[in-house]
């Protein structure tokens, strides 16, 4: 599992094989430390190569996204598991800021436009 803050307000995660509760804790520190530091957070998760996830896992992410809902500008995902991408629609029935991305390109399309702006125009 990879997590990185590339700008401000934005956070990418990447996780390979199972996402497991230590993982989202880590996830989860992350996402609301960028809240507390930049009163907003929109996230990319590049979880293509995730194969599955701990219930637990999705439990507490959900629960700690709904938490600062508020400040949350929304979730991207690229996804390849069925049973994550079910999560993952499980959890857009609480969140409703939630995309899921269709192929690489577009994911990583949507990506680099949230950095163009946030990083050379200043744009939040």
């Amino acid at each position: 599992m990879k997590i990185w803050c590339p700008a401000p307000g934005l956070l990418v995660t990447c996780v390979t094989g199972m996402l497991v509760e230590d993982g989202a804790a880590a996830i989860e520190e992350a996402m609301l430390r960028r809240v507390a530091e930049d009163g907003r957070i929109l996230v990319f998760n590049d979880w293509e190569a995730m194969t599955d996830y701990e219930h637990a896992s999705r439990t507490r992410l959900t629960e700690a996204t709904a938490s600062v809902l508020h400040a949350v500008e929304g979730g991207h995902f690229l996804l390849h598991s069925r049973s994550v991408h079910f999560g993952v629609q499980v959890a857009n029935a609480v969140i409703r800021k939630l995309t899921v991305h269709p192929s690489r390109v577009l994911f990583e399309r949507a990506l680099k436009d949230v950095l163009r702006q946030r990083i050379l125009y200043g744009v939040a």
